[in-house]
């Protein structure tokens, strides 16, 4: 895991200092790539107005300006998390008014609570980890940030349905993580395999939440909470 870690930290405080001021300073094609990344990730909290946000591996908070200019008429808390201490000042310059931390969650959760954390963008680029270990270290920070949130988690990954590869590229397995969110996470998913992009987009919510968005005493039986 720590090796990983390491790995990510390296790659992307490389990618900072060649790339500052564009999208691959965070490894992003384009700014549309972002843009769409960020509408997937963003829309798991379309009914919601008063809510706090926490952005996994929030580069420099482009996320934070999405939400801001997107989102006008909610009343939206945003912060975010990251391993690089380049990232995280320049985000805590861009919003003062945000919290924003240096942290692995990969390795722990904490004990701060949000409604919902989105992951964008995080799980792409494997570089020279194994399969095995990237698997692992997505599923570990996609736990540990299920256990921080209130309502639910909102993450991508590219799709195995593509019309080329690249070998330092994690092209998910599908029927392994859909398994390991039943296991580990919820039953509770939803998966959006439907925009330009080689990618999908999954939002894993809480059983209690669930169980409030559902009253109607036929419907408890459902639920185990």
């Amino acid at each position: 895991m720590n090796n990983t870690r390491e790995s990510q930290e390296k790659i992307y405080k490389e990618l900072y200092e060649k790339h500052k001021g564009t999208p691959m300073a965070v490894s992003s094609e384009s700014w549309n790539h972002k843009l769409t990344r960020f509408k997937m990730v963003c829309d798991i909290f379309r009914d919601d107005d008063n809510i706090t946000v926490h952005d996994v591996g929030m580069g420099i908070a482009d996320m934070g300006e999405f939400i801001k200019t997107q989102f006008p008429q909610k009343n939206i808390q945003y912060s975010g998390t990251e391993i690089l201490e380049e990232y995280v000042a320049e985000a805590q310059r861009r919003f003062p008014g945000s919290q924003f931390y240096k942290r692995d969650i990969a390795e722990q959760s904490f004990e701060d609570r949000y409604d919902y954390l989105l992951l964008s963008g995080v799980f792409h680029q494997r570089r020279d980890s194994s399969v095995r270990d990237w698997e692992k270290f997505a599923q570990m920070i996609i736990k540990h940030s299920f256990e921080m949130c209130n309502k639910g988690i909102a993450f991508n990954f590219i799709s195995p349905f593509v019309d080329f590869y690249q070998t330092q590229v994690y092209y998910c397995n599908l029927p392994k993580l859909i398994n390991f969110i039943n296991d580990d996470l919820s039953r509770f998913f939803e998966i959006r395999h439907n925009y330009a992009l080689f990618e999908f987009t999954v939002y894993v919510y809480k059983e209690q939440y669930m169980k409030a968005q559902h009253p109607q005493p036929e419907f408890q039986k459902y639920f185990k909470v």
